[in-house]
């Protein structure tokens, strides 16, 4: 497993504008461009409200998508992935000052396929990047990012800015 800020991995970074979007920042990290990119072969994405419903959405949503797209091995381990990468964004993103507006959806996930592989990303408008730390063993809390680097090939960041960041992580059939 791998686990990098998306511009580590060797790309350049994308440029502020209009043109940016989020998932594309995402991929660049996960899938790395060379001679031979096709570009992906599936995209799905839904924004999510800040209630307790979330989790269950997303998962839902990633099972329905995979399922969709004849990836049923994937599954299990992309349901858990996006579960983990949402608890995250719920609890650490989303902590804007209260005078501020929160938008109906404050936190999007996306699917993107390219080949057996499954890009999972979350994207919040929070600035602080995911830090995987030695977890307590007594806590019932603090393990979620272990689990992501156990269930995904490669997993990461974009650097944060003005409209937040999307950690992610990319699930293979072939893992």
């Amino acid at each position: 497993m791998t686990t990098h800020p998306a511009d580590s991995a060797g790309t350049a970074a994308v440029p502020d504008g209009p043109g940016r979007h989020w998932l594309a920042l995402a991929a660049r990290g996960a899938f790395p461009l060379d001679d031979s990119d096709q570009g992906p072969s599936g995209f799905a994405a839904c924004g999510l409200a800040d209630d307790l419903e979330a989790a269950g959405q997303a998962r839902q949503f990633t099972r329905s998508t995979l399922t969709g797209w004849g990836m049923p091995a994937l599954v299990d381990n992309a349901a858990i992935i996006v579960s983990e990468l949402l608890s995250n964004a719920m609890r650490y993103g989303l902590t804007a000052p209260a005078q501020l507006p929160v938008p109906a959806h404050p936190v999007w996930l996306g699917l993107l396929r390219r080949g057996t592989t499954v890009l999972c990303a979350v994207c919040d408008p929070g600035t602080d990047v995911p830090v995987l730390k030695e977890p307590d063993y007594f806590a019932e809390t603090g393990r979620g990012l272990h689990v992501v680097d156990a269930l995904s090939e490669t997993w990461g960041w974009t650097p944060p800015d003005r409209g937040g960041k999307v950690v992610w992580a990319a699930v293979s059939a072939g893992a």
